[in-house]
C-alpha cells in the first residue's frame, strides 16, 4: 500500500496542473523538470502510470463495460438498477455523457504521463550496471502508450478498414517532445487513424526493442508489468485490426512459442479467474484487497448491484459441457456475470491479456491467410479445452472465420472485446433489452463509437469542428 501510494503521489505531481480536457492533459504547464532524475524515480514514475490504468474508468469498469454493454453480449437491468450505464444500454450516449469523458480523461492522462517518462528519460545517462533496468522502464512507458492509444482509438474512433487508406478521423496525437516543463498549451486535433495505428505499432516495436527477454513460466512477477511477451501480443492485437494477418500470426506464433506461457487445462479454467493470475496470464494488472476500487470495481457492479446481466443469445452459444458456461450460472430469469469472482473483497485481478486470445488471434490470422489446416488446430486447442467432447472443426474459408469470431465471443465475453469483432467485420447485430424488443445496429453505425466529450470541444479549437457524426 506504501508503494501505490507513493506512485500516486508521483503522477499526482507529474500532472499537477491537468484537469479533465485533451487540453489539459496535453498540458505543457505540468511541472517534471526534477521529476524523472535517476533509475529509482523512472521505476516510480512507470508504476504510477499502472495506477492509472486499474482507475474505475479503465480497467476496473468502465473500459470493460462499454464494448459488452454495446453488443449483444450484455444488457442493463432494466427493473432495479444503480442508474449507472443506462445511455449505453438504450444507445443513448451523447457528448455530455460522464462515462466517456472520464475515460478520456484518464486515457489522455496516461499518454501524457508516459510520454513525459520517456522524454525525461532520454536525457538521463545511466551507469552501465543499471542500463538493461532502465531500457526495462522505458520499454514499459512505450507498451503502456501503445495500450492506451488503442484504446482510446477503439472507443472513439471506427475501425482501420472504415475507410479504404484508413485516413478517416483518429483520436490525437500531442507533440511529445514538448509536453511538460512550462510553455504553451497543447491544443492538437485529430490525426488519421492511419497516423495513430502507425504511433502504436512504432511504440510497441521500440517497447519490443528495449523490454527483458523472461520466461513468463518461471517469473510470476513478469506477469504483473509490462513484458515482452506482452509487448508481442498486443502488438499481435493491433494488427488484426490493422489486417496486417502476416504480422499478427507471426507475432501470435512467438508468443505462443518462446513466452513459457500455456493454456490451462479444463479442470484449472474456473478457479483460474479468482487467482492473482495463472499460467497462461501474459499481462495482469493487480488490485489488493486494500487499494482497489471497492464497491465502484467491475465484479460489485455484476454480483453485488447486478446491474448487468449476459443476454441469452450469448449463453445459447455455449454448449451443455463447455466449462465455460458455468461463469454465467441462471439466477431466476437472468444469467449473472463470474468472470470477475472476486466481489467480496473486491479486488480482482484484471487479464489484461491472455494467451488463449494469442490462440484466437493465430487462428484468425491463419485462416484470413488461407492457411485453413494451421486455422482449424489452432482454433480447436481453445474449442476442445472448454469442452472435450466438441467435435473436431472442419471448416474452411468464410465458414471458418465465423467459427472463429463466435469462438472470440466465447472466450473473451466480458472482457472488452466482443463490440470490437463486430465493427471490425462489419456486421449487424442486435442490441438486447431487458424490457422491449431487440434493436438492429446496422454496420457501419455511427453510435458504436463514443462522442468527442463536450469538455473537450468547447477549449479545444482544433477540434471543435472534427465530432464524431451523429453527436
Amino acid at each position: 500500500m506504501k508503494n501505490k501510494i507513493i506512485y500516486i503521489l508521483f503522477i499526482a505531481f507529474v500532472l499537477s496542473s491537468c484537469d479533465d480536457t485533451l487540453e489539459q492533459q496535453f498540458s505543457n504547464n505540468v511541472e517534471v523538470s526534477d521529476a524523472v532524475v535517476d533509475l529509482n524515480s523512472l521505476n516510480l514514475a512507470v508504476n504510477g502510470s499502472y495506477s492509472l490504468f486499474t482507475d474505475i474508468d479503465i480497467y476496473n469498469r468502465t473500459l470493460l463495460l462499454i464494448p459488452e454493454i454495446l453488443s449483444d453480449n450484455a444488457f442493463i437491468d432494466a427493473f432495479d438498477n444503480t442508474g449507472r450505464y443506462l445511455d449505453f444500454d438504450l444507445y443513448t450516449v451523447n457528448a455530455n455523457n460522464g462515462d466517456v469523458d472520464d475515460t478520456w480523461d484518464d486515457l489522455t492522462r496516461i499518454i501524457a504521463s508516459t510520454s513525459i517518462i520517456i522524454e525525461k528519460a532520454k536525457l538521463l545517462s545511466f551507469p552501465e550496471s543499471e542500463q538493461e533496468d532502465a531500457e526495462q522502464y522505458q520499454g514499459e512507458a512505450y507498451a503502456l502508450r501503445a495500450l492506451a492509444f488503442h484504446n482510446m482509438q477503439l472507443l472513439f474512433a471506427q475501425p482501420y478498414n472504415f475507410s479504404a487508406d484508413a485516413s478517416h478521423f483518429g483520436v490525437p496525437i500531442p507533440d511529445f517532445t514538448a509536453l511538460g516543463d512550462g510553455g504553451t498549451i497543447q491544443t492538437p486535433g485529430r490525426s488519421t487513424t492511419a497516423q495513430v495505428y502507425e504511433q502504436i505499432e512504432n511504440d510497441l516495436l521500440t517497447a519490443i526493442d528495449m523490454l527483458q527477454d523472461v520466461n513468463l513460466r518461471a517469473s510470476e512477477s513478469a506477469r504483473k508489468r509490462m513484458n515482452l511477451h506482452a509487448a508481442k501480443a498486443l502488438l499481435a492485437r493491433v494488427y488484426i485490426h490493422m489486417e496486417n494477418w502476416t504480422g499478427a500470426r507471426n507475432m501470435a506464433n512467438d508468443v505462443i512459442e518462446n513466452s513459457g506461457s500455456e493454456l490451462l487445462e479444463n479442470n484449472e479454467y474456473m478457479a483460474s479467474w479468482g487467482l492473482e493470475s495463472n499460467k497462461e496470464t501474459l499481462l495482469v494488472f493487480v488490485n489488493t484487497a486494500v487499494d482497489n476500487s471497492g464497491s465502484n470495481s467491475i465484479s460489485h457492479f455484476y454480483l453485488n448491484y447486478e446491474d448487468a446481466f449476459a443476454t441469452d443469445d450469448f449463453i445459447g452459444t455455449l454448449g451443455v459441457t463447455d466449462i465455460r458456461k458455468e461463469l454465467y450460472p441462471r439466477d431466476g430469469d437472468v444469467n449473472l456475470v463470474e468472470k470477475f469472482p472476486r466481489n467480496t473483497v473486491r479486488d480482482d485481478k484484471i487479464q489484461i491479456i491472455r494467451l488463449s486470445e494469442i490462440y484466437l488471434i493465430k487462428a484468425e490470422a491463419h485462416a484470413q491467410l488461407d492457411e485453413d489446416t494451421q486455422a482449424r488446430q489452432t482454433l480447436d486447442a481453445i474449442i476442445q479445452r472448454a469442452d472435450p467432447n466438441a467435435i473436431i472443426s472442419t471448416e474452411t474459408g468464410q465458414a471458418l472465420i465465423d467459427k472463429i469470431i463466435l469462438e472470440r465471443r466465447k472466450e473473451l465475453a466480458f472482457e472488452g472485446f466482443r463490440l470490437y469483432d463486430l465493427t471490425r467485420y462489419g456486421r449487424t447485430f442486435s442490441k438486447f433489452l431487458q424490457d422491449g424488443d431487440p434493436f438492429t445496429i446496422s454496420a457501419p453505425e455511427n453510435r458504436t463509437i463514443m462522442p468527442i466529450p463536450i469538455d473537450e470541444i468547447n477549449v479545444n479549437p482544433n477540434i471543435a469542428n472534427q465530432q464524431n457524426l451523429g453527436y
